[in-house]
């Protein structure tokens, strides 16, 4: 028994040390990610699409429920959609961004705040090279978000503060 445990330690140790720790050890990411604090809640998606057009234009869409039982009965629903031309801090405007919520039904679409700062800002902008297929690179866009859309039933509003996101685009 004794032996058998040395065995497999030196399997275990000879395994880590062949791995190079950025490459084949570190799970996959998932194509998207968006998170944020929403009025002070933890709010992140469970589905999130990104794509770039040729106009140089990133549109960011994401889907969250809060409701494990019915999933389909309480929906969050956040896009946004820039023109972009590099790295850095975009102001956006309510034809920018759109936030709904649907509830047994029930849409209720909000309206940016515009006396607010909203804005989203991009610090990644990254072509991902992967040298084991011949498929097109795909562009890894990740930055951070603050955004108020104005809600008739609170008069302060929904918040979203500390926001991020990453998506994985394929051209």
């Amino acid at each position: 028994m004794r032996n058998l445990i040395i065995v497999v330690f030196l399997i275990f140790v000879l395994f880590n040390l062949s791995c190079e720790h950025d490459k084949c050890c570190a799970p996959p990411l998932p194509a998207s990610h968006i998170m944020a604090s929403k009025n002070g809640v933890s709010w992140s998606s469970f589905w999130v699409n990104g794509t770039v057009s040729a106009l140089d234009s990133l549109k960011i869409y994401a889907r969250t429920t809060t409701d494990a039982t019915y999933p389909t009965s309480k929906v969050d629903s956040m896009s946004f959609k820039i023109l972009y031309t590099d790295i850095g801090n975009y102001s956006l405007h309510s034809n920018q961004v759109f936030y709904a919520t649907f509830t047994n039904g029930v849409t209720k679409s909000y309206k940016l705040d515009t006396t607010y700062n909203n804005v989203l800002s991009i610090t990644g902008y990254d072509r991902l090279h992967n040298q084991a297929t011949t498929n097109p690179d795909p562009i890894k866009v990740s930055g951070t978000f603050n955004l108020k859309f104005i809600d008739p039933d609170n008069p302060a509003g929904i918040s979203f503060t500390g926001g991020n996101f990453y998506t994985l685009i394929s051209q």
